[in-house]
């Protein structure tokens, strides 16, 4: 089975290929962001994500990929921030162009997820991520 370009990129530690294989309407899900929606959408945004994890846990280790006949796919790999192992699955959906359109990363241990959502805030907030995507929706009730 062929590995799909977003995977290849990942494996190689290829920055600019993985940025190359998202559509321009790419929408994020992260859990260290109060998303409840699309709000994290774009091209320009994600790369900027994109890039600022790479500067955060390295080049992708043990990259592997997953795929579902109805083309979705998971890929998962392993990172290190500050020398702690991050595991790290995104299901991605691609669009007939074969442009990634959707990530959805999922992260493990959540101490170390911490730091990762640390770093990026640092980076990240408040441009390209405004602040309220940083912050918990107002609770109601």
């Amino acid at each position: 089975m062929t590995k799909r370009t977003l995977t290849a990129a990942l494996e190689a530690g290829d920055l600019p290929a993985a940025v190359a294989a998202l559509d321009q309407d790419v929408v994020f899900h992260s859990p260290i962001l109060a998303t409840t929606g699309d709000e994290v959408r774009g091209h320009p945004i994600v790369a900027k994500i994109l890039q600022t994890a790479f500067v955060c846990y390295g080049i992708p280790r043990n990259v592997e990929e997953f795929q579902h006949p109805d083309g979705r796919y998971i890929v998962t790999f392993d990172g290190r921030i500050d020398g702690n192992l991050i595991q790290i699955a995104i299901l991605v959906t691609e669009n007939a162009a074969k442009k990634v359109e959707s990530i959805r990363l999922f992260a493990r241990p959540w101490p170390i997820v911490k730091l990762f959502r640390q770093f990026m805030e640092r980076k990240l907030r408040p441009d390209p991520v405004p602040d309220a995507i940083w912050n918990l929706p107002a609770h109601h009730g």
